[in-house]
């Protein structure tokens, strides 16, 4: 079945902060019955990434820092 992935204001503020490009765009599908099945798409310029959940070390309980997590998953 396919799973369609949200444009994520939030998570596009934060990752465009923090690398400084006005051209990235994250999305977001978030099951909420199964995190591991949740994920993040990033469009860069010049190539698009998929980072699973389970991928990123975070709080769940703290949406923030699941975006830091992204950011370490993808840039560090």
């Amino acid at each position: 079945m396919p799973k369609f992935a949200n444009e994520s204001e939030e998570a596009t503020a934060f990752l465009r902060n923090q690398t400084g490009s006005s051209q990235l765009v994250c999305y977001t599908y978030i099951d909420a019955d199964d995190s591991s099945d949740s994920f993040f798409i990033v469009k860069t310029t010049n190539k698009v990434i998929h980072v699973s959940f389970a991928e990123i070390t975070y709080d769940p309980r703290n949406y923030q820092s699941l975006l830091e997590g992204l950011y370490r998953v993808i840039y560090e």
